[in-house]
């Protein structure tokens, strides 16, 4: 069923100005007249919001956002989730699907009203919410349309961050920061990792945080090693380190901190490693600056852990910006890395990070002219030692 005129609103809840908003959609717009396209069909909520303010926690069910040389896109979603168009979003009109309704029917209806059955169109084919065989299902369903792949076309656009994306990120930089002193006040050898995962939650809601991407990472003793690890009932004892990896959200932008407590007298080695790895990533940090070589920041860091971390893959930075679980960040759009080299520019926002030996450290930084702005900036930069 379609839905062609709002209702009232109800205490709306739109981020940014409207005129951000189709400032946006125009960078888009000319990037799809430059790629050829004359149809964008977006999948991925993080787009979708972007472009339009739209956002539920409800984004399991279909929701599809296209887009044309048109002023307004039109927006599919779920007729359950109306409300959150009225909520968040400047569009004026929207298209709805119900339960017994077939969605990709009902993608293919609204392409066909927008003048698209024979229009070359473009699919975030790497987007995890367009399936295979909805993306199968659109190709038999519109015949006379040709179909290109236009993944991360909304996600570069993205990269370059207005004044006002910088400013959600430096406030979420804000909340990390709270966090990570509310659980360092917590932390003593007998708490367990979930009290510390309590006291993380409670500050950050206090401080406005919003649903995170990726839940709070706590890791302790052996945990280290065990990746993304999220909290558990172990007691954190005297002798191990903890690695503390919290995020801040504003307005679905995050900002993360990273920070590594020693309970207890650290050994030398860790010691040494958290010396090293502080100093390397100082240099890689006073190095981003517009024009800057993505692999000269990237070796910076590499290159000295490397001597005490032979094994060392992880990349060092990536963009971050707007998240919606299972992710915080834009790193599979950019990232730091030994392979790739791509020029920094201003507007760009990173989560930089360093890790060996049982020590973690990270910062998100905004890239401005003169160089990289810390958006945590409060916390010292060294290994804490309780």
């Amino acid at each position: 069923m379609s839905t062609l005129e709002k209702e009232p609103r109800r205490g709306h809840l739109q981020a940014f100005a409207t005129e951000e908003f189709r400032t946006r959609l125009r960078r888009v717009q000319k990037e799809m007249r430059h790629n050829g396209l004359e149809m964008l069909l977006i999948h991925a909520p993080e787009n979708i919001y972007y472009l339009t303010g739209y956002q539920t926690s409800g984004y399991f069910a279909y929701q599809t956002l296209l887009i044309t040389e048109a002023e307004e896109p039109t927006l599919l979603v779920r007729y359950l989730e109306r409300g959150n168009i009225d909520e968040y979003s400047w569009l004026g009109s929207y298209e709805t699907w119900r339960e017994g309704d077939d969605e990709v029917v009902r993608t293919v209806d609204v392409v066909r009203s927008r003048g698209g059955a024979t229009a070359l169109i473009g699919l975030e084919k790497s987007a995890w919410f367009l399936t295979a065989k909805v993306a199968e299902r659109l190709g038999s369903l519109l015949p006379q349309a040709r179909f290109a792949d236009a993944s991360q076309l909304v996600d570069r656009v993205r990269l370059i961050k207005s004044e006002q994306e910088l400013n959600c990120i430096r406030k979420a930089g804000r909340i990390a920061e709270a966090e990570m002193r509310a659980a360092i006040e917590i932390i003593r050898p007998g708490v367990t990792e979930a009290e510390v995962a309590a006291a993380v939650l409670h500050k950050g809601v206090l401080e406005g945080c919003e649903y995170t991407g990726l839940p709070h990472h706590i890791m302790s003793g052996y945990r280290y090693d065990v990746c993304h690890a999220n909290w558990t009932p172990k007691v954190i004892t005297s002798g191990e380190l903890v690695l503390l990896e919290l995020y801040g959200c504003i307005e679905r932008y995050h900002a993360t901190q990273m920070r590594t407590i020693s309970m207890g007298r650290p050994s030398e080695e860790v010691r040494d490693a958290a010396a090293l790895v502080v100093k390397a990533q100082d240099e890689a940090i006073k190095a981003l600056r517009p024009g800057a070589s993505s692999k000269i920041v990237d070796a910076l860091v590499r290159g000295p852990i490397r001597t005490i971390r032979p094994d060392y893959y992880n990349r060092s930075g990536y963009s971050t910006g707007i998240g919606f679980p299972p992710r915080t960040a834009e790193w599979q759009t950019l990232d730091f890395n030994e392979h790739d080299d791509w020029e920094v520019q201003e507007g760009m926002a990173f989560h930089m990070l360093a890790l060996a030996r049982g020590f973690g450290i990270s910062e998100t930084v905004a890239i401005t002219k003169s160089g990289a702005e810390r958006v945590t900036p409060e916390n010292k930069r060294e290994l804490i030692v309780i």
